[in-house]
Formats: C-alpha cells, structure tokens, sequence
C-alpha cells in the first residue's frame, strides 16, 4: 500500500487511490468541477491541479493515483496561481449575474471564485451569448451562458441511466449541452444532472425561483415514494417542503433519486385532514377523544369485538404501527388485520420499486409469520360478507382500481362505525363518523423498513400541520380515554419494546 505526504501529513491508501480521494481522507477539500466520486474521470476542468514534487508540470488530483513516496501540495503559491487562471478563463464568458440566478449560495464556481479569485474581469470585448432558459426536457431547463461544460450530466446519462441523451455540441467557446435530435432529457432520473451541475447552467423546472437556498432548512429523512425509501434532504422554509435532494446512502441510493420520488413532497401540504371530527362535527382532542373512546367502547359492547376490523397502513412507521397492534389487541380486543396501502407501480432495474409504499417490511415484521394481517381483497369480501360492524382505518390510501374502491365505498354503508385515522382523507373522510388528523413523515421522529430490510430514521422538520399527532400518539390517547391504558408515554419507551417485537418476529421468519 503506497504511502504518501499531502500538505505535511502522511497517508497510506490502498493501490488505485487518486489524490482527490487521498486529501479527502486527511481533511483537505481539492477544489473541483468535473470530478464526481461516482462518475469516470475526464479531467477536463482542470481545477484540481496539485503541486506534486519532482514533477515539472502541476497535476490533475482526480487523474493522479498516489504513489509511494509521493508529497504533495495542495495549497501553495503556484497552485493558487493556476486555480485562478483556470477560474479566469472559465468566467470569460460567463455571466457574473449571481444575484438573479437560481443556484446562487450553491455555486461551486460562486464559492471558488470567492476562495482563490476575488478580481474584477480583465476581457474588454463583448462576451460570446449562448440559449438561455432552454427546456432540455420536462423537469430541466438549461442555461447555456452559465454552463462551464463540466460535462457531469453527459456522463451521468451515459454511465448511470444508460439513455445517453445528452453530448456535447459545436467546439471552443461555442459548445453547449445538447440533447441528440428528436430526444429531451427525459429519463426518470432527469432531476440528478440538477444536483451534479456544479453551477447554475441545469435548474429543475419545479423548484427554478421558489426560494433561496440560504432560506431553507435541511432535515435528513427519506422518500416516501417507493419501499426503496431513499436517503434525502428534505428541504423546508416556514413549516413548508421546497425539495427533497438525495443523502449519500451507497446501503439504499448511493447520490441519486428519482423524478417521481422528488416529487411526492407535495403530498405532505395537500389533502391534509386538520381537524378532529366526530359525527361530522369539527372538534379538538381534548373535547373529541372521550367521545371516540365511548363511541368505539359503546360499539364492541353492542356488536362484540369479534366484529371489530383493524386496517394497518404501510405508509405508517413503524412506531405508529406497533402501537396500532398493542391497540387494537388490548384496547379493542380484536386481531383481525387487514393492509390498505397505494397499489403497485412501475419499476425499473435501479432505484424504482413497485410497491410503492414505504414501510411494508416494517409492518410484516410486527407480526408473525403465520399470523400476518389479511390482504385488502380479504377485507372487501369481510365487508360485503356482513362479517364485521366496526372498522378501524389507518391511512386512506386503497390498492385497489376505481371499481375496487366503489365496491368499499358501498360496502362501509354496512357498518355501525367506521372510523378513519390518516394524515389524508383520499375522499373517505365524507363516509367516516370518526376522522382522526395524523402526522406525515416529515412532522415526526420515525423509522422505515425498505423493500431490502434495512432500517432508517426521519428527523421531525417542523411542527405538525393542524391538529394532526402521530399515531403511536393518538393510539395511548384512545386506550387511556378507554380505561385500557398501554403502558407508553415516551417514543423511547415504544421503540425499546418495539424493537425486541420486530428482533423475535425475524428470527422466527429466518428460522
């Protein structure tokens, strides 16, 4: 293994490791453009230039692999001098209109030019004008002028996607980003080139002047889109999502996500049930809680809790639905399971998942395998069959067509009570005596299973919307209210028994 010195620190890295990645090691970020830890290496940018001893001509730090014995600066006099020629030349033609651009505060080449640059512009002749605000496909506008053709996003086309939509067109100062004739950048991870572009030049159409960067809070949580459940940054200003970016995760999504997912966080704000309601009466917890738990105590004493039905949702944590479980089983006294949830999907070979709810693991795991809940189908036909008088619903969503739910729909009419507990009504908030208002994901401290098993945590971003709670929340308050109380009132309390549930139910499926 070669051993090297960078800035006067020594190093020993494995054969293969370029320089860029031995400085990141010890702490020292190279400056770079077209570099990307995922992506080949064209060296074009020449940004990364490092001072390396006994050679006669600085050297690219993406393209260099360390050698024993090599020492290298990083820093010094004559890299800084090369840093800030290669900055002048790419700010020949670029427009310096930072104030009115929508990557300003993200800009690599805002904060190099701050960094190594800082002086006026010597060119005294017209700068060359390039298409601005080109729709280079339905997510991405491309802006010509800011490009400093890096190339990222060709190669994320080529490499990653496989759709090769992008190249590079005309030559010197004259070449742009292009789509091939008769195609637009439209694969289903479009919106990536908008996080690899190291500028202004590839903006998302759905984000493009919303808000400035430098506004906006960054909470790590995941994408609700799929049971991939990818890493991100879910991005909010005043209680409100802006975007999601995907969080380096090389366990789920590596640095990628795709369009669809990026936008699911538009579900959080709309559609939202904010008020408790009983009766089809507007109320808040501490006036509607008795009156649901009397309501559903009146309703097993009539009918029997062997005709209460429980709906869990996979859309819900895993918290939510271990509560769920304790609830129904303890305070209902039923164990009659169903899962709703949204139907299945598109897919791909990468990222995309079918199912596209996120925490269907986590809710299989809370239960044994012989006796996991029944599917939706199961429920329609208990439904129609006459077999229950009490339905419990978490979640609105429903995998079935327009029929299927029509046939739902219909089928409640049977009931004595239905009552619904969702952060979303889907429309079958109209057709509940009880409407409980639940939190999404971005409102709560929550874990999620993906479609491979590994866990993760969402961080709460902001307070919830209304009088929504989270459900683990929302189920204490009901048992309590019930005279059947669950023996919780911390989340820590809940993920301690959680956890050793979900340890013994996957021993039992690995065995």
């Amino acid at each position: 293994m070669p051993k090297c010195t960078i800035n006067g620190q020594e190093i020993e890295v494995d054969r293969g490791t370029t320089v860029i990645q031995a400085a990141a090691e010890l702490g020292f970020d190279i400056p770079h453009f077209c570099y990307h830890p995922a992506l080949s290496v064209p060296a074009n940018c020449r940004m990364c230039l490092v001072d390396v001893e006994r050679q006669r001509k600085l050297l690219p730090a993406c393209y260099t692999d360390v050698a024993d014995g090599m020492v290298v600066h990083t820093e010094n006099e004559r890299v800084q001098q090369a840093r800030r020629a290669v900055l002048e030349f790419i700010l020949v033609n670029h427009p310096v209109d930072c104030p009115i651009c929508d990557q300003a505060g993200e800009c690599k080449l805002q904060d190099y030019y701050m960094d190594y640059d800082g002086q006026a512009s010597r060119l005294r002749t017209a700068k060359v004008s390039k298409i601005k605000v080109y729709p280079i496909g339905p997510e991405v506008v491309y802006d010509g002028e800011r490009c400093i053709l890096c190339t990222r996003c060709v190669r994320f086309c080529n490499e990653v996607t496989g759709t090769t939509e992008l190249t590079v067109v005309e030559r010197g100062d004259r070449s742009e980003i292009r789509t091939f004739p008769g195609r637009a950048l439209d694969n289903a991870y479009s919106l990536c080139t908008v996080d690899l572009c190291p500028v202004g030049a590839l903006t998302s159409r759905d984000f493009r002047f919303k808000c400035r960067v430098w506004l906006l809070t960054s909470t790590d949580s995941i994408c609700t889109g799929c049971s991939r459940g990818c890493s991100i940054h879910l991005e909010h200003h005043r209680k409100e999502i802006q975007r999601y970016r995907p969080r380096f995760n090389p366990e789920i999504n590596e640095y990628w996500m795709c369009d669809a997912g990026r936008h699911t966080y538009k579900q959080v704000h709309t559609g939202r049930l904010p008020k408790v309601s009983v009766g089809g009466e507007s109320t808040n917890w501490a006036l509607g809680a008795p009156r649901v738990a009397t309501r559903l105590s009146a309703a097993i004493a009539e009918h029997g809790a062997e005709r209460v039905g429980f709906v869990l949702s996979p859309q819900a944590s895993c918290e939510d639905l271990f509560m769920a479980r304790k609830f129904a089983e303890d305070a209902l006294g039923t164990s009659r399971f169903y899962i709703n949830g949204l139907p299945d999907g598109t897919q791909d070979d990468f990222l995309i998942q079918a199912d596209k709810n996120p925490n269907r693991n986590g809710l299989l795991v809370m239960f044994p395998p012989e006796a996991r809940p029944a599917s939706f189908e199961t429920l329609l036909a208990d439904l129609e069959a006459g077999e229950l008088s009490v339905l419990y619903m978490m979640g609105g969503e429903l995998p079935v067509d327009v029929a299927g739910r029509a046939r739902f729909e219909a089928a409640l009419g049977k009931l004595d009570l239905f009552v619904l507990q969702a952060p979303r009504g889907e429309g079958l908030e109209r057709l509940a005596e009880v409407v409980l208002p639940t939190c999404t994901h971005a409102e709560k401290e929550a874990v999620y299973i993906n479609c491979d098993g590994i866990a993760q945590q969402t961080r709460k971003a902001f307070d919830p919307m209304g009088d929504a709670l989270p459900d683990w929340q929302v189920f204490a308050q009901l048992a309590r209210r019930m005279s059947k109380p669950l023996p919780f009132a911390l989340l820590k309390q809940v993920r301690e028994e959680m956890f050793t549930l979900m340890e013994a139910n996957s021993a039992r499926v690995a065995s």
